[in-house]
């Protein structure tokens, strides 16, 4: 099987997500033949627009575009003539948060102290990018501060999973920037972005097998054959054995996979009557609950947007986003409350229809994002790595600065393309 040089394709790349699309597009512009196989029946992996009957504008899955400044999808959205808001980028810092309490703003003195504890928590992280060794990210967390469980709410909602099982140094390393939006859509833009590559859909790959320069590939639609393979769908995959490789994968990258596990994000998506928000409650809340300010029970946090139309984005993170696939109606309960004790009982006969994502049960990705788990801060160098010249990896996963992101998943395939290219001609 493998001794012939009939060859399909130089290239074989499995996955239309970002990366997979990314990858495709450097390979062409040096006309390079290669194809991308893809499980599902569309581009974007988890870049996911909603149904048009809740609204394709909607995101169920990535909607941000992170660290805007450099973010290559800016351009990529001015080039498509998608308009970019820019002017909300700093809307999660805590300064600019809207906190509440039982319905009530925090008191002056209350978001003075949350604000001190970021900063001597932000003190702490720079540190610890220099520290030889490594732990679990709630270490650096005051656990015995009233506010602690506003940190948790926010850090388990940023990385998908609980902070105790996230590593400290992999989070210290992420870059911080503006977090600008699409309103049209992250994956309507994606999908228009990814239009017009050679993409096999609903052809799972299950089987590859690899010697130096040579891959065979069994799918569910057929065979096929290249000089190198580009895998860049998710960890969650991967360490489900889906894919079986021959021979198999080394032991660090089998380590690797397994020491950058998948996070699990989802969102609520709740559209309201027009009027219902103004531009004025636009923006990120963190919403408590509790017998007083420095005795919080509960922590909510979500978005609200006025365009295209009135509507609030709630996450939850970790153990809370595993209820939410399995007890949908139970957290849409703890939503009605939490509305009702916000914003008053009449905004709950103002909401028009509902939308729930579900990232860990997703046969395409088993996840949202990749985690470090502690102590394994160095594996993202390893899951990048090539074996043998012949099989190559990209990813959010194999970024060290931008992982669980668009662009780093971006970056990814434009690294991989460019390691694969000189490769070719060897």
């Amino acid at each position: 099987m493998l001794t012939h040089n009939n060859f399909n394709h130089e290239v074989i790349i499995v996955g239309a997500g970002i990366a997979g699309i990314a990858a495709s597009k450097i390979l062409t512009k040096k006309d390079i033949p290669h194809i991308i196989l893809e499980a599902s029946n569309r581009v974007g992996g988890r870049a996911k627009k909603a149904p048009d009957h809740f609204g394709s504008w909607f995101d169920i899955g990535c909607s941000y575009l992170h660290e805007g400044e450099i973010n290559p999808f800016v351009g990529i959205s001015q080039s498509l003539n998608t308009p970019v808001k820019t002017n909300m980028g700093d809307q999660f810092s805590l300064e600019k948060t809207k906190f509440l309490i039982n319905g009530l703003c925090l008191s002056k003195e209350a978001r003075k102290s949350i604000l001190e504890e970021e900063q001597i928590f932000k003190d702490k992280l720079s540190k610890a990018k220099h520290y030889p060794s490594d732990k679990a990210l709630s270490s650096y967390l005051n656990m015995t501060s009233s506010y602690f469980p506003i940190f948790s709410n926010l850090l388990t909602g940023l990385n998908g999973v609980e902070p105790n099982l996230v590593s400290l140094k992999d989070f210290a390393s992420v870059k911080e920037g503006q977090d600008f939006i699409i309103e049209s859509g992250m994956a309507n833009l994606i999908e228009k972005w990814g239009s017009n590559l050679t993409v096999k859909f609903n052809t799972a790959v299950k089987k590859v097998s690899w010697t130096e320069n040579r891959v065979h590939i069994e799918t569910t639609n057929g065979g096929f054959n290249s000089k190198k393979l580009l895998i860049t769908v998710s960890n969650g995959i991967l360490s489900s054995n889906q894919i079986n490789f021959l021979p198999e994968l080394p032991d660090y990258k089998i380590a690797a996979i397994r020491n950058l596990p998948m996070a699990t994000l989802n969102k609520v998506g709740l559209c309201f009557r027009d009027g219902t928000f103004q531009k004025n409650h636009e923006g990120w809340y963190v919403v408590c609950s509790g017998p007083s300010e420095t005795s919080i029970s509960s922590v909510m946090s979500f978005e609200i947007r006025t365009k295209p139309k009135n509507h609030m984005i709630i996450f939850f993170g970790g153990k809370e986003a595993k209820e939410l696939e399995l007890s949908p109606k139970k957290v849409l309960k703890r939503i009605r409350l939490m509305l009702s004790n916000t914003f008053g009982h009449e905004v709950l006969e103002r909401i028009t229809k509902s939308i729930t994502s579900s990232w860990g049960l997703d046969e395409y990705s088993l996840g949202s994002y990749s985690y470090g788990l502690p102590g394994k801060n160095k594996d993202r160098d390893l899951l990048r790595k090539s074996i043998d010249d012949t099989l190559f990896f990209a990813g959010e996963a194999t970024e060290k600065y931008h992982y669980g992101t668009c662009h780093g998943a971006y970056f990814s395939g434009v690294r991989a393309a460019k390691e694969i290219i000189p490769k070719l001609k060897l």
